[in-house]
């Protein structure tokens, strides 16, 4: 009976054991699911939606070929959907049932720009091949050809499989058990059935005991083969094998049970949603980085060029009007300075609108070393729809003691306000204005009680007293006069903490100089000279001068002053008095 125990203890062992090695061999499932598309439509743009990415667990690889040019990038569904429009295009679901990607085409518009380097993409891949990402489900990847011809249609996303297999584990340990039971078994069974053989009493006359045959050979000096040896080492090789399998089974956790999922390959990228915050923002710190990275390049291309198109790449408003000008007049005149670079190095404040819709405004304080005393540029960025790039609205070279105040985290972004809101202690629309009446006015200006004048550097280089030592210094044959023009709608204020706001604005300085007696004349010089092309007049001339500006308000209700931070002036027009 024992020796059929261990019979039936050592199969059930071997059975777990196989049973265990067959989950890691011919049943182990497939490491991947595979899902290509099998749409052929023409829609020149392929979208797969961050919920078709995320329609099974894990990192997505993706991988995309075409005949022709191919462009993949990935940023926030909105800005994705935002930037298709109504381009025709197809958008790829995942079915579960047949598991492949399931086309849908919709819009009407046949072509696309070329979106290779958008401000709006998280990341960008040029020509075919694949990448790994985990995105969530706000993220959506964009794929397009030339923008013509139909989209690269041969599409597949692929995710990992669970291949844990936590009962191999269980199984190899349980199949050790039965099968060092069934050696156990056998041992004993081995002991009973030599002790059930020995020397037995018995009745009547004595009689010699019986020499066995072994005990006789040893003594005729023949080799006797000892019992048992060769029976003993196979059945210490079933320890050993197993003790070897469950030292292989425990180098992995794929093969015991688990509090959680198993791990998934490291992605090459990641992307991070908007999922949790209360707002979305108009971009992420990255791509700020990014942003500032691209305007940095442009501006020194167009400096060094002097070229006025190129810079209309990426600036707009008061910041190109004043590079327009430099480039006119270092045309005419090597001696003038060219505007100031743009450091990329540091970006040392990155501010986004809470928005999700265009236009959109981005704050950013940019310098080649935070931490030193160099002065650093403020500069305001605006997008005005998906497909246009962020262009510099304001360049504004911060004052040396400015201060910045408290603001949001990127990752929170602050609102925009209105320009005509209340809740300043001066509307943002109005403060160019009143800043221009207090460098005509100087302390005599019916704003100067809002106003700090402590470190505000500008007075002192274009306010009053320069005004009047100017007209002092003219003949008597000449006059000046002064006046300010605030273009419309043109200020930007986001939110600060502590309900303040940061107000970028401009302001036209204009000087006319005409002569006052029969037959004299006023002359030109230096950058005047240069721009307006004209050495002479008897009418007089008329220059522009651009002034690009940002305060801090407080809100309404406070005893704080508006406070200038930074600003930049310069020669933006000049002419002849017509």
């Amino acid at each position: 009976m024992r020796f059929v125990l261990a019979i039936v203890s050592f199969v059930i062992g071997l059975l777990l054991v196989a049973l265990a090695v067959g989950q890691r061999t011919v049943f182990e499932p497939p490491s991947s699911l595979v899902a290509a598309s099998s749409s052929k439509a023409s829609a020149p743009v392929t979208v797969i939606p961050g919920s078709t990415l995320n329609a099974n667990p894990g990192y997505q690889r993706i991988n995309v070929s075409g005949s022709g040019k191919v462009f993949a990038a990935y940023g926030k569904s909105t800005d994705v959907d935002a930037w298709v429009g109504d381009a025709k295009h197809t958008t790829l679901r995942f079915d579960a049932e047949q598991a492949k990607l399931v086309g849908r085409t919709t819009g009407s518009a046949t072509s696309v720009p070329d979106p290779a380097g958008s401000d709006l993409w998280y990341q960008e891949y040029d020509g075919a091949g694949q990448f790994t990402v985990r995105l969530p489900k706000d993220v959506s990847v964009i794929i397009v050809g030339d923008g013509k011809a139909a989209a690269p249609s041969d599409v597949s996303v692929t995710w990992p499989r669970d291949t844990a297999t936590p009962t191999v584990g269980p199984l190899l340990v349980a199949g050790a058990v039965f099968l060092v039971g069934g050696v156990v078994l056998l041992i004993w069974a081995f002991v009973h059935q030599r002790r059930g053989r020995g020397p037995r009493r018995r009745s009547g006359g004595s009689r010699p005991p019986r020499v066995r045959a072994s005990r006789r050979a040893a003594a005729a000096g023949a080799q006797v083969p000892v019992r048992g040896r060769r029976g003993r080492r196979a059945l210490v090789a079933v320890p050993v094998v197993l003790v070897g399998a469950l030292g292989l089974a425990g180098c992995s956790s794929d093969y015991w049970p688990q509090g959680g999922s198993a791990a998934s390959p490291t992605p090459t990228a990641t992307a991070t949603g908007a999922a949790g915050q209360t707002e979305p923002t108009a971009a992420t710190e990255q791509q700020i980085r990014r942003i500032v990275q691209r305007v940095a390049d442009v501006a020194k291309k167009a400096d060094d060029a002097r070229d006025a198109k190129i810079a209309a790449q990426r600036f707009t408003g008061a910041a190109l009007d004043l590079r327009e000008a430099n480039y006119t007049i270092r045309g005419k005149d090597s001696d003038v300075d060219a505007p100031p670079a743009i450091s990329a190095e540091q970006v040392c404040v990155a501010l986004p609108q809470q928005t999700d819709s265009w236009p959109r405004t981005v704050f950013a304080v940019v310098a080649e070393d935070c931490d030193a005393k160099s002065a650093p540029q403020a500069l305001t960025l605006v997008q005005d729809s998906a497909r246009d790039d962020y262009k510099v609205a304001y360049d504004v070279s911060l004052e040396a003691a400015a201060k910045i105040p408290s603001l949001a985290p990127t990752s929170l972004g602050a609102a925009l306000l209105a320009s005509n809101t209340k809740l300043l202690s001066i509307a943002p629309d109005q403060i160019a204005k009143a800043y221009g009446d207090i460098l005509s006015k100087d302390e005599d200006s019916t704003y100067a009680s809002l106003f700090q004048s402590d470190g505000d550097g500008l007075r002192s280089t274009i306010g009053k007293a320069y005004k009047d030592k100017k007209s002092d210094a003219l003949p008597d044959t000449a006059k000046i006069e002064y006046s300010s023009e605030v273009p419309d709608d043109s200020a930007v204020a986001i939110a600060t903490d502590g309900a303040g706001a940061l107000v970028s604005a401009d302001l036209n300085e204009i000087e006319k100089v005409t002569p006052t007696a029969a037959g004299a004349e006023v002359n030109t010089e230096g950058a005047v000279k240069a721009l307006s092309g004209v050495d002479s007049s008897t009418k007089g001339i008329s220059a522009t001068y651009g002034v690009q500006l940002l305060f801090y308000v407080p809100p309404v209700g406070t005893d704080d002053k508006v406070v200038l931070l930074g600003f930049t002036q310069g020669l933006t027009a000049a002419s002849e008095v017509q």
